[in-house]
């Protein structure tokens, strides 16, 4: 019981590590922190309404 948990959990790690892998040659970074779509990098801009 306990090798097939073994062989289980190093098949699921090597496949999150094929991911990784695979992300890094497609897009040149780790898929790891704040997706990039959803960065915010400018203030938002208010406009002062004179009365």
């Amino acid at each position: 019981m306990g090798s097939k948990l073994k062989r289980g959990l190093y098949g699921f790690v090597g496949l999150l590590a094929l991911g990784f892998a695979v992300h890094y040659v497609l897009f040149g970074s780790l898929p790891v922190g704040k997706p990039e779509l959803l960065k915010d990098d400018s203030e938002p801009e208010w406009n002062e309404v004179e009365a």
